[in-house]
C-alpha cells in the first residue's frame, strides 16, 4: 500500500456543498521551528463550533501553528484530513488499499513543530475492538508534507513488530526530528529516524502480551516523552536522547489513576507546563508540571464532557486552534450506514474548553 495524495472529498462547510480545493497555502511567516508557546496564527474567537461533513468520525486531531491548519484523522473512513478553521474548508486525502476498508482505521496524527511534517498511522482497528485480542493485519505509518500537499515515506509497521504487539495509535516527536509513537496491546514505543529509513522498536515491556491495555498517549516537550498508560492511569517519563526507552514514573498530586485515558497533548501555548488527557467518559483531566520537567505533576481538576453532546459522545483527544483549546469528540458505537465503513453522523462539535482550564490553572498560583 502506498499513500496517495489524491483529494477524494472536500466540502465547503459554509454552505454544505461540496466541491473540490486547493491547498491553503500559508498562514504566517514561515520559520524553522515554532517555539513551544508561539503562535503566527491569527486569533480564533469562535468558541464551540462543529466540523460539518458526513463520516468525519474524528478519533485525533492536531494543529499546525505554521500554515494554521487542522490535521485530522479520519477514523473509520481510514483517511487523512486537513482543515482550515477560518474559512471552514477540508481536504480529505485517501490511502489506497486502507481508505474506505473496514478493517483499516486512521486515529494517531500529530504536527511536528520543527520540521513542519505532519506523521499519520493507518491501523488496523481490531486490536482496539477486540481489546487486543486480535492485532493481526498490517498497521502502517507515514509522513505528510503539507506545503508540498504529498506524502514523503511510508514504513510497514508490522513487518517490525511481526504481529506480537500492536494498537499504533499516538504519535509525537522530539528535538531531532525523531518520530515517536506508542502500542496499546500491550504498552510499546516504537521510533523512525528523521529522514524515514526505518521503525525500530524503542521500548518494550519484559513480558509482551497484546491482551494488557497499555499506552494510549504520548507527547514530547524538547527531548522529554511522556506516556499515559490507560490500563494503570499512570503516567511515565522517557528521555529521548537514549538509545531505548526507560519508563520513570510521573507521580502526582493529588494521586488518582486516569482510567478510559486516550490521547495526551502538551499545547504549545503552555510551553510544555501543561499537560491534558482525554477521557472518554469522564473529559479532560489537567495537570500542570512548573518547569515542564515531568518529573513530577500536579493534577489540578477535570473539565467535564459536554452534558448537551449526543448520545455516545467519547472524548477522545484534544486540540489547540491558535491560542485556544478544543476537544475532539467521537462515537465508536454508531450503526454502520450499509454500503459504507461508518456511522450517518454529518456533525461533529468543537468544544472550547480553554476558560475552563484557566480556571483550573489560576487555583493555584503557579510556582516561581
Amino acid at each position: 500500500m502506498q499513500p496517495n495524495t489524491r483529494i477524494i472529498t472536500a466540502w465547503l462547510l459554509v454552505t454544505g456543498a461540496q466541491a473540490f480545493v486547493l491547498p491553503r497555502v500559508g498562514g504566517g511567516t514561515f520559520r524553522n521551528t515554532v517555539s513551544d508557546n508561539s503562535s503566527d496564527c491569527a486569533p480564533f474567537e469562535k468558541g464551540s463550533f462543529s466540523i460539518d461533513a458526513f463520516q468525519l468520525y474524528p478519533e485525533n486531531m492536531d494543529w499546525d501553528a505554521r500554515l494554521c491548519q487542522l490535521y485530522i484523522g479520519i477514523l473509520f473512513n481510514a483517511s487523512f484530513g486537513v482543515y482550515d478553521p477560518y474559512d471552514h474548508r477540508l481536504q480529505v486525502h485517501s490511502f489506497p488499499g486502507a481508505t474506505l476498508i473496514k478493517e483499516f482505521h486512521v486515529g494517531g496524527v500529530a504536527w511536528d513543530q520543527h520540521s513542519g511534517l505532519a506523521s499519520v498511522i493507518i491501523g488496523q482497528g481490531n486490536a482496539f475492538e477486540t481489546s487486543g485480542v486480535n492485532i493481526s493485519g498490517d498497521n502502517f505509518i507515514t509522513k505528510y508534507d503539507p506545503r508540498a500537499g504529498k506524502f514523503l515515506w511510508n514504513l510497514n509497521i508490522t513487518a517490525v513488530t511481526q504481529g506480537i504487539y500492536g494498537g499504533f495509535n499516538d504519535i509525537t516527536h522530539d528535538l531531532a526530528g525523531n518520530t515517536y509513537f506508542c502500542g496499546t496491546f500491550p504498552s510499546s514505543i516504537l521510533k523512525v529516524d528523521a529522514q524515514g529509513t526505518a521503525v525500530v522498536p524503542w521500548y518494550l515491556p519484559e513480558t509482551v502480551n497484546h491482551t494488557i491495555r497499555g499506552y494510549s498517549g504520548i507527547a514530547a516537550h524538547g527531548n522529554s516523552l511522556v506516556t499515559l498508560d490507560s490500563g494503570t492511569g499512570k503516567l511515565f517519563r522517557f528521555d529521548a536522547t537514549a538509545a531505548k526507552g526507560t519508563p520513570v514514573p510521573v507521580p502526582h498530586v493529588p494521586e488518582e489513576p486516569f482510567v478510559r485515558g486516550d490521547a495526551i497533548r502538551l499545547p504549545l501555548k503552555y510551553g510544555g507546563r501543561v499537560l491534558l488527557i482525554a477521557q472518554h467518559l469522564r473529559g479532560v483531566a489537567v495537570l500542570r508540571s512548573s518547569d515542564a520537567s515531568w518529573t513530577t505533576a500536579e493534577f489540578l481538576g477535570l473539565v467535564p464532557n459536554d452534558p448537551t453532546l449526543p448520545d455516545g459522545a467519547l472524548t477522545t483527544s484534544m486540540t489547540q486552534i491558535s491560542d485556544r483549546i478544543f476537544t475532539v469528540t467521537d462515537w465508536f458505537a454508531d450503526p454502520i450506514v450499509p454500503g459504507t465503513v461508518a456511522g450517518n453522523k454529518t456533525s461533529f462539535p468543537m468544544v472550547d474548553i480553554t476558560d475552563q482550564i484557566e480556571a483550573l490553572l489560576s487555583k493555584k498560583p503557579w510556582a516561581a
